[in-house]
């Protein structure tokens, strides 16, 4: 058995995919504790709230890589100015991240005016700001690890800001959404500082304040095409928790946000084999097509049983939440269950499509991927969240087939 175990420790595909699931794995099982400590010591509505900010704030960090999360894996494995990659890159998405940030706390009382209470007090909204900042450039690092199919670093950092995370609640107690919101913003913000003092350590990082032409030039059309694409694979995730609650309530957005925090525990399977054939496949292209097989083979033998799990066990897990949190979310956790079949084949080929720079097949894909799901979830939403899961599975069923065609199309 252990010779069998060393033998996969040796192939960096199998290991860097498990050091992404166990880091993922540990950042959501501590978070699943987090919220489920956060629903005991806030209210219902609180939650809600929480949720929408939260995933604001996620949004807003990732809209702010514009492309150098893709980037960095993409080019840094053969770069001979590592410092200059790194440097450009941590500088214009933080820079991205404030921008994005400020406009948002602007616009506020427009887009969700359930929330705009962040924008009426100077010290909120700086704060805010800043936490947008740092969540962007905590999740730009994971690429840099990545990159040097080092993730165990990821599982590291993860770990030690998922355990400050799950205590922190306890820190803000009569500070309603806000206090919610600041307990996971802070657990972020210690894990970018993390992640910068072991890539100086480690990789020999030296910060300084450059933005290289150079590099630009090198990845400027790389960044673009993966950030159109990407800005169109989030418009969903971004939308449906505001979509929810200014339609149906924060209650409602509060049983989506959890489903979904259950759910990503199973997407973390093909999510973390697909980041890892990614990073395989742009350091070596040769090994490619036996990097697919395998990534196959581990996703189903992981994910059939998780799903069968998930959905015989559904209701107890919902249940540990409150007996509200198992009614009004159970259905929805069924769709977004079976999702994961669909989500993994679009994963695979959207990792193919990145390594191959296949940026227009990108950008097609997420458009029929983002407009299917938002379309669709606005025609349903007199259902409720049954129908929102009807769309979100619905709209991966066509984003895995129009990446398949995407790829296959590449290959003539």
């Amino acid at each position: 058995m252990k010779e069998k175990l060393y033998s996969l420790f040796q192939d960096s595909l199998f290991r860097n995919s498990f050091y992404l699931m166990l880091a993922t794995g540990v950042m959501a099982g501590f978070g699943f504790f987090f919220w489920l400590i956060s629903a005991r010591l806030f209210s219902t509505e609180d939650i809600g709230l929480a949720t929408t900010l939260i995933s604001v704030m996620n949004i807003i960090a990732l809209l702010s890589l514009i492309g150098f999360d893709s980037a960095f894996v993409r080019f840094l494995p053969n770069s001979d100015k590592r410092n200059d990659h790194l440097n450009t890159g941590l500088i214009l998405v933080g820079a991205t991240a404030l921008v994005l940030a400020f406009l948002f706390i602007v616009f506020v009382p427009e887009i969700s005016p359930r929330i705009s209470f962040i924008g009426e007090n100077l010290p909120i909204a700086l704060a805010f700001i800043f936490f947008c900042v740092m969540s962007a450039l905590n999740i730009l690092t994971d690429s840099v690890f990545l990159a040097d199919r080092q993730t165990k670093f990821t599982l590291i950092i993860n770990t030690a800001f998922s355990v400050l995370k799950m205590v922190l609640p306890f820190a803000f107690i009569g500070w309603g959404a806000l206090g919610v919101f600041t307990a996971a913003a802070i657990a972020q913000t210690v894990g970018f500082v993390l992640s910068i003092v072991v890539m100086m350590r480690k990789f020999d990082y030296r910060p300084q304040f450059i933005i290289s032409n150079n590099i630009l030039k090198l990845v400027r059309q790389y960044c673009l095409g993966n950030y159109i694409a990407v800005i169109l694979n989030l418009l969903p995730i971004a939308l449906l928790p505001i979509i929810i609650t200014n339609n149906l309530g924060p209650e409602q957005a509060a049983y989506y946000y959890i489903v979904m925090m259950i759910a990503n525990l199973l997407y973390v399977i093909p999510q973390a084999t697909t980041k890892s054939l990614f990073a395989e496949g742009s350091n070596n292209e040769g090994t490619l097509r036996t990097n697919v097989g395998k990534s196959v083979r581990n996703i189903s033998i992981l994910l059939i049983p998780a799903i069968a799990v998930l959905i015989l066990g559904g209701k107890y897990i919902l249940g540990i939440f409150g007996e509200d949190y198992s009614t009004g979310g159970l259905t929805l956790l069924y769709f977004i269950a079976i999702a994961a079949i669909p989500v993994s084949g679009y994963s695979i080929f959207y990792a193919l499509l990145r390594i191959k720079k296949g940026l227009n097949g990108l950008i097609i894909t997420n458009i029929f991927y983002a407009g299917s799901i938002i379309g669709l979830s606005y025609a349903l939403l007199p259902m409720g969240l049954v129908g929102i899961g009807i769309a979100w599975l619905f709209g991966n069923v066509v984003a895995s087939v129009v990446s398949c065609l995407m790829t296959t199309q590449g290959k003539r």
